[in-house]
């Protein structure tokens, strides 16, 4: 779990860095997390990478953190978010991924 949490945070400073160049000519694409459904992040989390799907998870808890006001990053409750964030949205397909991840991570 840790190696995919390192991964992560390195796949997430490497999106970070990516050139601006690189995002114009559709390498690298934009999520709109307000607007996607529980299923569509299933199906694109079928086909993500690990690096991939671990920033999207650290992101994610970054957003709660906003939310709450919670400072305090907890290696061992991501994996915890992360599987009752894929059991409540494979309940729940058409429910926004934020929605979803609210009622899993604030709870």
């Amino acid at each position: 779990m840790i190696k995919l949490i390192s991964a992560s945070l390195l796949a997430a400073l490497a999106l970070t860095l990516a050139p601006a160049a690189e995002a114009k000519k559709g390498q690298i694409q934009d999520i709109d997390f307000g607007a996607i459904s529980c299923k569509a992040f299933l199906n694109d989390l079928s086909t993500a990478s690990e690096e991939d799907a671990g920033a999207i998870f650290l992101w994610l808890d970054g957003y709660l953190s906003g939310v709450s006001g919670d400072t305090v990053l907890r290696w061992n409750g991501m994996s915890t978010f992360a599987e009752a964030l894929v059991a409540r949205c494979q309940q729940r397909g058409k429910e926004r991924l934020l929605d979803a991840a609210r009622n899993v991570g604030l709870n």
